[in-house]
């Protein structure tokens, strides 16, 4: 790391990580919300 980009790498590699766990969680998330409104009863 040099002094002129400071923590530029460090920055960009934990936005990136960030940012994958935010897709995960959004697939993670969808499939519960399907899976939760498939096992739920038909309310009549």
């Amino acid at each position: 790391m040099s002094s002129i980009n400071g923590d530029k790498a460090r920055f960009h590699r934990i936005q990136k990580s960030k940012v994958v766990r935010r897709e995960r969680m959004r697939v993670l998330r969808k499939k519960l919300v399907a899976d939760a409104s498939a096992l739920k009863p038909i309310e009549v």
